[in-house]
């Protein structure tokens, strides 16, 4: 190994460092805010008083088919400790018991229940909810997530602040423990949602409020038009709150427990997904929002940190490794054995500080760091397949949006 690190270190190939280099950006902000949080944590969290009074907080929940666990969603939010709630499931006609489950909550007098006669959407189904509610705030949460005790109070504290538009919860993954696939997927959401969104709030360049757990100030939707029914996903509504110039915070603290993918064939799924809604949104729809002189130098880092780390990373770093290794087979595999425990031990790194910050993920899982990078190479190769897929504009369609829907939806 020290071999192979030493040779990589005397290399003068631009593409190893410029990889290098790539790691110490995730890396290095990872860094300064642990060092905040040693040194003066208020910087880092909101330590304000919140709101004097507790207004009312509609909690929005739309699904499908999700009669296994709307019960334990809904029951969650009522007994998470926030008095002053109501929440409204909108069914997105589903085939399943999901209405009969969910109403036998509203006896509470505090769940109240839709059913569409049609399926709409997810988008659709949350203008629904959005219509219903009567809370100053609305917290938007999956169908298959539970709430922590003290979730909405910490959600809440942010809006003393009367520029703060919406407030991301952090989001731990609560089947972590079933396979080693959802373990990786533990790390993963350390870094790149509780740690990456933690110091990315505090700066302004927060890029995405998760649907499976933020809250926003209703005026602040309202004034939107609520979502976009045809391409109205997380990622847009955080756009347009960005470009009306409202700001948007994290709540360290508010912690909501998510399900992950436990098969492999389900996760690259998702990535796909995920990686056509980025390039459809952020680089079609939304790109507007990367223009300086109308939407700020804020918005336009944002766009730029996203260019280069979403796709200019994975283009790179894909053909580096394959014309390297296949141009001089019997001598770079050394340069790549450097680089790898590089990026393991910045890996480390990265992991050590959320476990120290959030104690997550579990340090028990330790031994599997090193095939960390094993675990995300075929996922980066489906979502550059995907990116390429969605700037080619092959086969356009998202299957999760309805096609009578997607053909009255202008596209981008």
């Amino acid at each position: 190994m020290r071999l192979a690190i030493g040779t990589l270190i005397r290399s003068k190939d631009p593409y190893f460092w410029f990889i290098t280099l790539v790691m110490a950006r995730f890396t290095l902000p990872d860094l300064a805010a642990w060092i905040i949080f040693m040194w003066r944590p208020s910087l880092l969290f909101d330590t304000g008083k919140g709101l004097p009074t507790r207004p009312l907080v509609s909690v929005l929940i739309a699904g499908r088919n999700v009669a296994e666990g709307i019960v334990p969603t809904i029951r969650s939010a009522l007994s998470c400790g926030y008095p002053n709630l109501e929440v409204i499931f909108v069914d997105d006609r589903s085939s399943d018991a999901s209405v009969v489950r969910a109403r036998s909550l509203e006896k509470t007098g505090r769940v109240r229940v839709f059913a569409a006669e049609m399926h709409n959407g997810k988008p659709t189904s949350l203008n629904v909810g959005l219509s219903m509610a009567r809370g100053d705030f609305l917290f938007v949460l999956d169908a298959d997530c539970e709430v922590q005790y003290g979730c909405i109070d910490a959600l809440l504290r942010p809006f003393e602040d009367q520029n703060v538009g919406a407030v991301a919860a952090n989001l731990r993954v609560r089947n972590a423990r079933a396979n080693m696939l959802t373990r990786f997927q533990e790390c993963e959401y350390a870094m790149n949602v509780s740690i990456s969104r933690l110091w990315r709030a505090r700066i302004g360049l927060l890029s995405i409020l998760p649907g499976a757990g933020s809250m926003f100030r209703a005026k602040a939707v309202h004034a939107l038009g609520g979502y976009d029914s045809g391409l109205g996903d997380d990622t847009d509504l955080t756009l347009r709150l960005r470009k009306a110039r409202w700001k948007l915070r994290f709540a360290y603290d508010a912690l909501v427990w998510t399900d992950v993918p436990n098969k492999f064939g389900w996760l690259l799924r998702q990535r796909s997904r995920w990686a056509r809604n980025m390039v459809k949104i952020r680089l079609h729809k939304q790109l507007d929002i990367g223009m300086p002189n109308r939407f700020g130098f804020s918005n336009m880092l944002m766009t730029l940190d996203l260019l280069i780390t979403r796709i200019a990373v994975p283009v790179l770093g894909f053909y580096s490794v394959i014309y390297y290794t296949l141009s001089m087979p019997l001598s770079r595999p050394l340069l790549l054995t450097g680089l790898y425990w590089i990026v393991i031990f910045l890996l480390s790194i990265r992991l050590l500080i959320t476990n120290d910050i959030f104690r997550t993920p579990e340090l028990y899982n330790f031994w599997m760091w090193p095939l960390y990078p094993f675990y995300r190479l075929p996922i980066r190769i489906v979502e550059l397949a995907s990116i390429i897929r969605e700037l080619l504009g092959i086969y356009r369609w998202h299957p999760y949006v309805p096609k009578r829907i997607w053909d009255q939806t202008t596209h981008w």
